[in-house]
């Protein structure tokens, strides 16, 4: 029941595959297309996603949800259209709407030994790496393919325990008379084995 979509990066962030429920129908995308030799736009994608999201944001017939986007890239230098000011506009943008982002940079000189350095210090890594971080998501270099067939079904484990606590959320609406922001709110659960977390801004818990 979760809904995706996929996007390649090279030569320009494209949609393979616009949002959809359908396993299959995504599995087929996955191998519908094939591998650029232009130099990827990492950059672009995440700044592109950005506006996607809040573009729907300001749609009514959009229903609130939380953006997650997983990027798998190679460390091959990338092209940006994008200013640093505007990247970081649009990545702030993503923090606010409590987005996460989960990016794993691929060596293309698998197997040798300087290349789990050279993949940290690409500018896809130096993006991703403090974005990753403020957007409570996770990096990975691998230097090694055959890991990523590991990795992503981690990362999928990953998302798919967070949409299980996001869809055992409750919104509770507070009406009171004073204003300003609320302060110290708690909620008490007296089932034994339950836990819980509080937000007061509309959005899960980090």
């Amino acid at each position: 029941d979760v809904e995706m979509s996929l996007y390649t990066i090279s030569p320009q962030p494209r949609a393979v595959l616009q949002p959809t429920t359908d396993r299959k129908k995504f599995l087929s995308a996955v191998n519908g297309f094939a591998p650029e030799s232009e130099a990827p736009r990492f950059t672009d994608a995440i700044v592109e996603f950005s506006q996607r999201v809040e573009k729907e944001s300001k749609d009514p017939k959009v229903r609130p949800y939380i953006p997650i986007l997983v990027m798998v890239s190679t460390a091959s230098a990338e092209a940006s259209s994008y200013q640093p000011g505007e990247v970081n506009r649009w990545i702030n943008a993503l923090a606010a709407r409590r987005a996460r982002l989960f990016v794993t940079v691929n060596s293309t000189r698998s197997g040798e030994a300087s290349a789990q350095a050279d993949i940290n210090t690409n500018r896809q890594a130096i993006i991703a790496i403090p974005t990753t971080k403020a957007l409570n998501g996770r990096y990975e270099a691998i230097a090694i393919f055959n890991r990523l067939q590991t990795l992503l079904p981690e990362y999928g484990k990953e998302i798919a325990d967070y949409h299980k606590r996001l869809t055992s959320q409750f919104l509770v609406t507070v009406q009171r008379p004073a204003a300003g922001p609320m302060e110290g709110v708690q909620v008490e659960l007296t089932r034994e084995g339950l836990t819980g977390a509080v937000s007061t801004d509309g959005y899960f818990p980090k």
